[in-house]
């Protein structure tokens, strides 16, 4: 059996820009929009190393302290997030495929300026499986699938025993929960009950590859470890071929 832990990163300073533009304070998100458009240098914040502390300390006390295969995104957040987990002895692998989508050029000649309203209405919006901003290289979580796959693909070849943990971003989370649980565009729907905030955590057990056929059987569970009394799901069933 494989135990697969996959964990989304703390809050950024993203993150906490556009909170304070929900509840009126639009001047970081403004700065932001304007002048920080590098979305892979974003750095966590302190409540977001704090979150990723919780996480770790939940994942070491309720599935492991020790796994055969760390591998995190390469943008900053994802990699201060494995790194404030705290589990002994990681020794994290960066893999471009499990990173965050590209949410476009907001900043390419001739595009309108991207504005606070604008920028929240998106991100109002950005689950959907088919929606991408109107910017130069935006991509949707469709996109992302292909990517994803064959990131899947070659975990399970070379691991199908053992403990694999994960540190990615929300939008990616929402592709690789439709792979793993081997779910079409159509029944995406089946994953609204799960928020991912930051930090939050899918748990899966998986047993019975067929590598051919992409097949596996299967169970998992979701746990928010930094929200209070660290909700946790029931383990439920995941469909095979």
């Amino acid at each position: 059996m494989l135990e697969l832990v996959i964990v989304r990163h703390g809050e950024s300073v993203r993150n906490h820009a556009s909170d304070l533009a929900h509840h009126g304070d639009t001047t970081l998100l403004e700065y932001q929009l304007r002048f920080d458009r590098d979305e892979a240098s974003w750095d966590l914040t302190q409540r977001g190393i704090d979150q990723a502390r919780t996480s770790g300390a939940w994942i070491k006390q309720n599935i492991a302290d020790r796994f055969d295969t760390y591998q995190v995104s390469p943008f900053k957040r994802t990699l201060q997030t494995a790194s404030s987990l705290d589990l002994p002895d990681a020794n994290w692998t960066v893999d471009e495929r499990i990173r965050e989508r590209e949410w476009g050029d907001y900043l390419a000649t001739g595009v309108p300026a991207y504005s606070v309203k604008q920028y929240l209405d998106d991100l109002a919006c950005c689950g959907a499986i088919h929606w991408k901003g109107p910017f130069p290289g935006a991509e949707s979580v469709e996109d992302m699938i292909p990517r994803c796959q064959s990131f899947v693909d070659d975990l399970i070849r070379s691991q199908q025993t053992g403990r694999a943990i994960l540190v990615t971003h929300g939008g990616t989370m929402k592709a690789l929960q439709l792979i793993i649980e081997r779910l079409s565009i159509d029944e995406v729907g089946r994953l609204a009950e799960r928020h991912l905030t930051n930090c939050s955590v899918l748990h899966y057990q998986l047993a019975d590859f067929e590598e051919q056929n992409h097949c596996w059987v299967g169970q998992v569970r979701f746990a928010s470890p930094t929200l209070p009394n660290a909700p946790i799901s029931p383990w439920q069933k995941i469909a095979g071929c």
